[in-house]
């Protein structure tokens, strides 16, 4: 680190200001601490697992930079970023920031770290950085490419090829073989182009909440149940809908109310005056999609008649059970739990429900436009299947296919084990939870168009996997993961 590039690499850089007042004064108080400084470099360095020794000679080179001594011991703790920001006084945060990012480089992780100190300092976060040709830590996580996705020779490539003996001829450019396309991409790509017709077609009647139409739909692409709490009146049983009405299937609805009965739920067996038998009557779970609306106004024995079929897709009456026709999902709206009239779901039933999705209010934006959507016909009315339900049955039946490495699959455990150690009610992590996070990265690659599952794919969709079975938010679960590689990272 002595040569003058890596002196003016941790060299701090000027930024674009979010506000023309000035920051506030450092208060001389115990609030702040120059110390922490490397605490939060050790934090940068852990957020990947144990780091080299180039690592930490680097780290301490950027330290010096700053006048702070080296990293020791002590400094290898596990902590968020919300306790160790505020703790750094004011003036060492830039040249602070510019470090955590050159130490951070490509590497997914450190920069969502870093990121997070650049918010919580009200600094501007740096731009991504191009990602790293043939990246040992990328090829670890995604497992060998498909030849599709090998890509046309490189720069380096070309220059192997050899060149004219003389200078006044030009050689022939290679001869590039044709991109293999296997069936099971071309079956990918035809799903994402479904996928996006039917969000765009939900997207008619519910305004501004497109990521929350993709999350949905991811989860039933999984075939897993969703759980989605709001107040009233903010579009939860309007989306349910709509995408019932986009997607060729038949569609039930079960209004939750104190005085509901299993029966009501399930059906019953009813006797026929006509040839003194009786005959099963079918309840209204027997459908494709149904919505079990304000599922928590509903007393705990009525709600427990929805774990069997949530789960083995059949209803068990008077000792004969009958099978659900394909596909069965369960879309469930909730209530937030302090309102009247509301009960608690029991633990069992909140883990069958593969992700739980808060729906808040629309911007205001949003909201004119939803006084334009809505205060002439209404546009579910007009609304159409984009896809049939033999297409929706597809996606479901492709999911199985989408590879996952061993390595991911070895990380997903790994955060697992790593909650269940370090949280209160980590236990309520069973392996079910394990195989729907799994599952539910699969069905997000495969509507992104690929066939095969990245570490993104797992970590965008751990908050709404994770998050109802541990009873926290979506921001809680996101730091847990992120201090677990610290936690676990001397043990490996």
């Amino acid at each position: 680190m002595s040569s003058s590039e890596d002196d003016e690499l941790f060299q701090p850089r000027a930024r674009a200001e979010l506000s023309t007042s000035p920051p506030p004064p450092v208060a001389a108080s115990a609030r702040t601490d120059a110390r922490r400084v490397g605490s939060v470099v050790a934090g940068i360095l852990l957020a990947h697992g144990n780091p080299t020794a180039d690592e930490v000679t680097r780290a301490n080179a950027g330290l010096q930079q700053l006048g702070r001594p080296p990293l020791e011991q002590t400094d290898f703790v596990a902590e968020s970023p919300e306790r160790l920001a505020a703790l750094v006084p004011v003036p060492l945060r830039p040249g602070l920031l510019d470090l955590l990012y050159v130490l951070a480089g490509d590497e997914p992780i450190r920069r969502r770290l870093a990121d997070a100190y650049a918010t919580l300092w009200h600094e501007e976060p740096e731009a991504p950085a191009p990602p790293r040709a043939g990246s040992p830590v990328v090829r670890w996580l995604i497992g060998k490419l498909p030849q599709h996705q090998a890509g046309p020779a490189t720069s380096e490539d070309n220059d192997m090829v050899q060149q004219a003996p003389y200078r006044d001829e030009t050689a022939a450019p290679p001869q590039l073989a044709p991109v293999a396309r296997t069936p099971l991409r071309e079956h990918v790509e035809r799903i994402r182009a479904e996928y996006l017709e039917v969000v765009a077609a939900v997207e008619s009647v519910i305004v501004g909440k497109r990521a929350v139409i993709e999350r949905v739909l991811t989860a039933m692409a999984a075939r897993g149940h969703v759980l989605l709490v709001a107040v009233p009146g903010v579009g939860k049983t309007q989306l349910c809908k709509s995408i019932a009405a986009a997607i060729e299937t038949r569609f039930g609805r079960i209004q939750f109310t104190p005085d509901l009965l299993p029966m009501d739920i399930t059906g019953a067996n009813v006797f026929d005056v006509r040839d003194k038998q009786f005959h099963f009557r079918p309840g209204p779970i027997f459908t494709h999609i149904l919505l079990a609306d304000e599922i928590n106004r509903a007393t705990p024995k009525s709600q427990s008649a929805l774990l069997e079929v949530m789960e083995e897709r059949c209803a068990t009456v008077d000792g004969v059970t009958h099978r659900l026709e394909e596909p069965f999902q369960v879309l469930a709206t909730m209530n937030p739990i302090d309102h009247q009239g509301t009960y608690q779901l029991p633990a069992a039933q909140i883990d069958r429900f593969m992700m739980m999705l808060e729906i808040g209010v629309p911007s205001p934006e949003d909201e004119v436009r939803v006084l334009d959507f809505h205060l002439g016909e209404s546009p579910l009315a007009a609304l159409r299947p984009v896809i049939s339900r033999a297409s929706f049955i597809a996606w479901r039946d492709t999911v199985q296919y989408i590879h996952v490495t061993p390595g991911l699959k070895r990380a997903a455990v790994d955060y697992i084990n790593g909650l269940r150690r370090t949280t209160e009610d980590g236990q309520s992590l069973s392996p079910r939870a394990t195989i729907a996070w799994v599952r539910a990265s699969q069905a997000h690659a495969m509507l992104a168009g690929r066939e095969f599952v990245t570490m993104e794919d797992l970590l965008t969709v751990a908050p709404d996997v994770l998050r109802h079975r541990l009873g926290i938010d979506a921001q809680t679960v996101r730091e847990r993961l992120r201090m677990i590689p610290m936690a676990a990272g001397g043990a490996r």
